[in-house]
């Protein structure tokens, strides 16, 4: 076995998704003034099919589609489709999804509490969702997480085939156990000196690994996750947040 030794994270329970747990978090947003020409090639080099169209403060003005976008002629505010459909970041997907279904569109703009936009939604978003798939983020994301002060990729199978897409080099690699109606839940993390060899070796050799790690490995269905860490200290850093996170979690079962 190569890496640092592991830590084993409990799952435990949660409640029923909410837009939060869902949504693209990477946002991009346009300026009503911005050219369609430029925002159209914006739109097509992020690999996105539509994007919120945002005022100064951060409130949605409307939403332009790729589709929209296509006359290249004009603002942005000439031809998004206005207002915006939003959807709050604490909704429940069950009603997101009946928000897309009434309404006929593909997506939402995602809102706090004060109606600032944090994110968007697709329908393709609440249909992974709800067959308790991961939602992937745009490749040309970077996806940042400050509880863990690392950029992470998507969550993918733990196989032989994902395990060849990982990155190679030093970094931190977790495991992701997912279950339809609960958030997912890291049950393990490890700091290693190469992320792809160290997935396929879980992949390929799952029997022959420490016995916690055996016993995390046997579950149905696990995802695995990497963050591309060079310096050394922190990827001892990283693995400690989560292992502080790990020491805050009810044991399972409890409140």
């Amino acid at each position: 076995m190569t890496g640092a030794p592991g830590v084993e994270l409990a799952s435990h329970p949660g409640m029923a998704r909410t837009v939060r747990e869902i949504m693209n978090r990477e946002v991009l947003t346009l300026r009503p003034d911005m050219a369609l020409h430029d925002a159209n090639h914006l739109l097509r080099s992020f690999g996105v099919g539509a994007a919120p169209v945002v005022a100064d403060d951060g409130k949605p003005l409307g939403v332009l589609s790729v589709r929209d976008s296509l006359d290249l002629e004009g603002r942005a505010t000439d031809r998004m489709t206005r207002p915006a459909l939003c959807i709050s970041s604490s909704a429940l997907v069950e009603d997101a999804a009946r928000r897309l279904a009434e309404t006929n569109v593909h997506h939402l703009v995602v809102v706090d509490s004060s109606g600032c936009t944090v994110g968007m939604l697709s329908s393709l978003d609440l249909l992974r969702a709800l067959l308790g798939m991961p939602t992937p983020h745009p490749q040309t994301f970077p996806h940042w997480d400050e509880a863990t002060d690392a950029c992470w990729t998507d969550d993918r199978p733990l196989d032989q085939e994902n395990a060849a897409r990982a990155p190679g080099g030093p970094g931190v690699v977790a495991l992701v156990a997912s279950h339809v109606g609960e958030p997912d839940a890291i049950v393990w993390a490890e700091a290693c000196g190469d992320l792809r060899s160290r997935a396929a070796e879980m992949a390929a050799d799952p029997m022959h690994q420490e016995p916690a790690l055996v016993q995390v490995l046997a579950r149905r269905g696990m995802r695995f996750r990497v963050a591309s860490i060079v310096d050394e200290a922190k990827r001892t850093r990283t693995l400690a947040l989560l292992q502080d996170r790990l020491d805050h979690l009810p044991p399972p079962g409890g409140s």
